[in-house]
């Protein structure tokens, strides 16, 4: 499966945080650097494929899922966790 780049910098978001952590869509909004509509869209595709998973009730906290973590180890996806990484390092 492709990833659009803003799932791509979402689902390496969620990929950085340990395995019973999970962020709102404002947090991820954050540590992706996408704006909340974006962020949004990319979290429905996620869920749709399987990738990240939400908890209801709202707000919403997002975690990646074992096939997401899987998928970002695919090289083309690595410098999204490389990216988002550093921006986490920098705040």
């Amino acid at each position: 499966m492709a990833l659009t780049e803003p799932q791509a910098k979402v689902l390496a978001a969620l990929a950085i945080l340990g395995p019973m952590q999970s962020l709102t869509v404002r947090e991820l909004c954050g540590h992706a650097g996408r704006k909340d509509s974006a962020t949004r869209a990319a979290l429905r595709g996620l869920a749709d494929s399987g990738l990240a998973h939400g908890s209801r009730p709202p707000p919403a906290r997002w975690r990646i899922t074992a096939r997401g973590r899987a998928l970002l180890l695919m090289p083309r996806y690595r410098e999204y966790l490389s990216q988002v990484s550093a921006n986490r390092h920098r705040r």
